[in-house]
């Protein structure tokens, strides 16, 4: 008999939960409704959605505005922080925001979708959403690699969800600039939504090696700027979801996750992408300054997708407000709180934040106000080529007076790549497109990264035991202990100037590195990674092994012994059938090496096979 499928079951794949917030002028901020009803959410965590909802009071938000954000959440899941997609309309005196929950790092996704389920909401009420999560519940599990076809209320999303690390640093399509095509008139609008960039890391060596060919191939400027292109693998499979309600005929939107609006996002820091990526490598605390929660967000995110495949170890906030509850460690001092990366707009923050060391000042990027030095440019070329354009801030002056610039107290560790400067600065006169751009951008970060990144491979790669090292009638070999000083005397021959023109102090840039998180969880992962093919491949040597020739030179002892040990296995490759079979085959050879009397013994021990004995070795 079929088990009975649980109501919107499968909707947790893709979204926890959608959530109505209403701010009335005169009550405050209440969160309505939370669907489906049987999620349960902290007081604590209730507060935060409430006020994270809504654009901080003293910021520039004109029209529609999409943001995101991020907070400690631990009541639905092992996950630490969510994901918080919200729109919200004006219907004065009250505000009402649509928050979508979803652990998900796919942003520029879920702003597509918030749009269709808050319009949903407006027009329909709580029906709306009711219909939005069924379809949501509707559509197939995450899949990398795989084309999906997602139909939400009469609308389709292709999207294509990459295999390797790059598709655990979220995304975004969204307008930087705070506006948002989904304004109707008389109506203000703003999205918010979070990532999450804790899912897995780490490509293995044949994927980074791939992606650096990429990427030196692709390594001419002029060549990447000169055109804008796209390419779609025709073979690619597509899961499409059945709805008969749906039109025939439905507007189908594709949301890409390989792509940032890098252009915008740094806009007013554009001549400092390369400290930037040291800053964020080396996980230094950088606060955003901006005028609105969606260019904090954006400039926040770009910053934590610029070293992919890396993954941002540490904590960030791309909008941040003083009622967080960790607003007292934030403002006592960069160094107390796991924060690194912060996005805000209240004003306050000018003398709460004053002593963090790294600060991005934003502008807005379309102003009308008459405040000029608040305006940003983001084609303007000034200090783009120059080496000294980076500024202190001055002690006399609040961080909402600064113009837009990076402040920084950070001595970098390597020389500027004056070649990628001039080019981007042609690029920026010449009328290429911001998406050229942007990409460039990308390939810049991309190449500094994967140099970075490979001689920590190669190094690590040595570590790894030999293949003849893995023998079936011992232990698992383990990798070796990374050293840093070994590591630091392969740079010379397998340094990043293999693959990089900039030059530098990489060794010293190496040693920030190592005292930071990105490294601690880069290493653990791998490392894990690595253990768990040593465990494949010593499986694999097990099920291939004659232990009828092995047990005639052996001990009665020794034989036990090993069938303990494969009976571990057992339990460990217990979901594995095909592996659990062949395991017990092997242990059949070996009970028939013993006598009769130890067999019996052996046999029907708890430490024994959980096997029947057979003499041709089948169960």
């Amino acid at each position: 008999m079929e088990e009975p499928i649980i109501p919107l079951d499968r909707l947790s794949q893709w979204i926890y939960a959608i959530c109505v917030v209403n701010f009335d002028v005169d009550l405050g901020q209440t969160l309505d409704c939370v669907y489906p009803q049987h999620v349960q959410l902290t007081d604590a965590e209730r507060v935060s959605i409430c006020y994270l909802a809504f654009p901080d009071s003293h910021s520039s938000c004109e029209g529609s505005t999409q943001y995101h954000f991020r907070f400690k959440c631990t009541s639905i899941s092992r996950f630490l922080l969510k994901n918080f997609f919200s729109l919200y309309k004006d219907y004065c005196p009250s505000f009402l925001s649509v928050v979508i929950l979803s652990p998900l790092p796919f942003d520029g996704f879920f702003y597509e979708v918030v749009k269709t389920v808050s319009n949903a909401y407006f027009t329909h009420g709580k029906e709306g959403i009711e219909k939005s999560c069924g379809d949501i519940d509707s559509w197939p599990a995450p899949k990398a690699n795989k084309q999906l076809a997602l139909s939400l209320l009469g609308m389709t999303y292709f999207l294509r969800i990459p295999g390797t690390a790059r598709a655990t640093i979220p995304t975004s399509e969204s307008p930087v600039n705070g506006d948002s095509s989904s304004n109707k008139e008389g109506e203000q609008g703003s999205v918010s939504s979070s990532s999450f960039s804790s899912l897995s890391l780490s490509p293995l060596a044949e994927a980074i090696l791939d992606c650096v060919d990429q990427t030196i191939s692709s390594k001419s400027f002029t060549g990447i700027l000169g055109k804008h292109s796209s390419s779609r693998n025709p073979n690619l499979s597509i899961d499409r979801i059945p709805d008969k309600e749906l039109p025939k005929r439905m507007q189908g939107i594709e949301v890409s996750l390989d792509s940032r609006r890098y252009l915008q996002a740094f806009a007013p820091v554009l001549a400092h992408l390369q400290r930037l990526w040291e800053l964020v490598i080396t996980a230094q605390p950088l606060l955003v300054m901006a005028p609105n929660p969606n260019q904090a967000s954006q400039t926040v995110q770009a910053l934590v997708s610029s070293i992919a495949p890396f993954a941002f170890s540490a904590d960030y906030r791309p909008f941040f407000t003083i009622y967080d509850t960790e607003f007292k460690d934030v403002s006592r001092g960069c160094t107390s709180s796991p924060i690194k990366i912060l996005g805000v707009t209240n004003p306050f923050f000018s003398k709460a934040l004053y002593h963090w060391p790294n600060v991005i000042r934003l502008g807005k990027i379309k102003c009308k106000s008459t405040d000029k030095h608040l305006c940003c440019d983001c084609r303007s070329t000034t200090d783009i080529e120059k080496k000294k354009g980076l500024r202190q801030h001055p002690s006399k002056t609040l961080l909402e007076d600064l113009r837009p610039g990076l402040y920084s107290r950070y001595k970098p560790f390597l020389k500027r790549d004056s070649g990628f400067y001039k080019r981007l600065k042609k690029a920026l006169t010449d009328g290429t497109p911001d998406e050229c751009i942007s990409h460039a951008i990308h390939l810049f970060f991309q190449e500094l990264t994967m140099s970075f990144l490979i001689p920590l491979e190669h190094y690590l790669s040595s570590l790894m035991p030999l293949h003849r090292d893995i023998s079936p009638y011992h232990c698992v070999p383990e990798i070796s202990r990374f050293n840093m000083n070994d590591f630091f005397r392969t740079l010379d021959t397998a340094g990043p100037r293999l693959t990089c023109d900039v030059k530098g102090d990489w060794i010293g840039l190496y040693k920030l590195f190592f005292s930071g998180p990105h490294f601690i969880h880069w290493l653990s992962h791998r490392e894990g990674e690595i253990q768990k093919k040593l465990h494949s491949l010593h499986l694999d040597a097990i099920l291939r092994a004659n232990f009828e020739l092995w047990t005639k030179n052996r001990t009665e002892v020794e034989i036990v012994d090993m069938i303990i040990q494969l009976n571990q296995l057992v339990t460990r490759y217990g979901h594995t059938v095909c592996k659990v079979e062949g395991i017990r085959r092997q242990i059949a050879v070996l009970l028939n090496g013993l006598p009769e009397d130890l067999r019996q013994v052996v046999g029907s021990s708890s430490t024994g096979t959980g096997a029947p004995i057979s003499v041709n070795g089948r169960d």
